[in-house]
């Protein structure tokens, strides 16, 4: 009765962790417009942009959050060296936002999914490993 409740806390987890990655993914606009980095240094040029959230990584390529004069957002990628836009972005006199990636919202349980569901599984074998120990690996 018990490996069954055990069971049912490890699923449980499970799906509130996958509801979770599914809630966060569903969370961006998916109305949102993609620019491409030409489109958006042409945007920056033609002043269609008002300001620029810059989401720092360590990987090379950079996401940038672009609220546009009329109201509405666009995201892009800009290369690792971005200083020819952020000169251009200066230059045309752009509200620029600077942030670490890391500090998304819910960024730590997005990355904590697989310690997560790899702790579960663990909890459940050595559960079943104490309910019957003719089952031990070595022995």
């Amino acid at each position: 009765m018990k490996l069954l409740n055990a069971k049912a806390a490890i699923m449980g987890v499970i799906l509130v962790c996958v509801a979770a990655v599914l809630w966060v993914s569903a969370g961006k606009h998916p109305a949102e417009a993609k620019l491409t980095y030409s489109q958006f240094l042409a945007s920056v040029e033609s002043g269609r942009i008002s300001s620029v959230t810059i989401l720092g990584s360590n990987s090379g390529a950079v996401t940038a959050l672009c609220r546009l004069a009329d109201g509405n957002t666009a995201r892009t990628v800009l290369p690792a060296d971005y200083r020819d836009a952020l000169r251009t972005l200066q230059d045309k006199q752009v509200n620029i936002e600077i942030r670490d990636s890391s500090s998304e919202p819910l960024r730590l349980l997005v990355n904590s999914i697989p310690f997560l569901v790899l702790m579960a599984f663990w909890l459940f074998m050595m559960q079943r490993l104490r309910k019957d120990p003719r089952q031990r690996l070595l022995g």
